[in-house]
């Protein structure tokens, strides 16, 4: 499009063609918000599930059954190793999560390589290399590792590497460094981006097609299922 700017990058190109997209179907997405029929189905969708054979995943959390619990764990992290899709993501997203301390959203360089390896993602470039090289590369010199960081070094593990325009663009994207992206920070960009004019309607429409989880803004996950896996 001629209103954008060329000095930003790819990801946020995308998100301003999503938002021209949007805006030329005249389509009202603020809507399914507010159908609880379609809440039900989303989140649905969004539901803890066996990636390779996309039926539901019942992990029982029961203290009685922690065995049956740790099996299905295993299960279900094989089943994100072999097919890299938004729901792998979500599983990745659980496992770092539980790792970081609380009150924390980021492991320290440390940590991120220790689950790696537990989660046995210790190379990349067809075993060639040890993939914290790769991970210190992409962080630089800070301390801390980010989700989307992490998830990239896991992509790259699996020859599946996601172009680090998107993980990069998110970042820049994130001015508070919660992990997400609100309906301010989205608008902010696009005013940055285009010379064409958006209103706040057409953000919080914008974002409410990507949330999955309905909290009102978008993470990394729901990110690239909108703009990189294409579900």
């Amino acid at each position: 499009s001629s209103g954008i700017n060329a000095e930003y990058g790819e990801f946020q190109v995308i998100v301003l063609q999503g938002l021209i997209s949007l805006k030329e179907s005249h389509v009202s997405m603020r809507s399914r918000l507010f159908n609880l029929e379609g809440r039900g189905y989303l989140k649905q969708e969004d539901r803890q599930t066996d990636i390779k054979g996309g039926m539901p995943l019942q992990i029982n959390t029961s203290t009685n059954n922690e065995i049956n619990a740790a099996e299905a764990h295993s299960t279900e992290i094989k089943a994100a190793r072999e097919t890299f899709n938004f729901n792998s993501v979500r599983v990745f997203q659980r496992v770092y999560n539980r790792e970081c301390t609380a009150g924390s959203k980021v492991l320290t360089f440390n940590e991120a390589v220790a689950l790696l390896n537990r989660l046995d993602f210790k190379y990349y470039g067809d075993g060639k290399y040890p993939l914290s090289h790769y991970l210190r590369e992409i962080v630089g010199s800070v301390a801390t590792v980010t989700f989307p960081n992490f998830v990239q070094a896991i992509s790259m593990s699996i020859s599946k590497p996601i172009p680090l325009g998107y993980k990069e663009g998110f970042e820049d994207m994130d001015l508070d460094k919660n992990g997400k992206l609100d309906a301010k920070e989205v608008f902010n960009m696009m005013k940055k981006i285009s010379e064409s004019c958006y209103s706040w309607a057409d953000v919080e429409d914008f974002l409410a097609s990507t949330d999955m989880d309905h909290d009102g803004k978008m993470d990394y996950p729901e990110m690239l299922k909108a703009f990189y896996f294409g579900e």
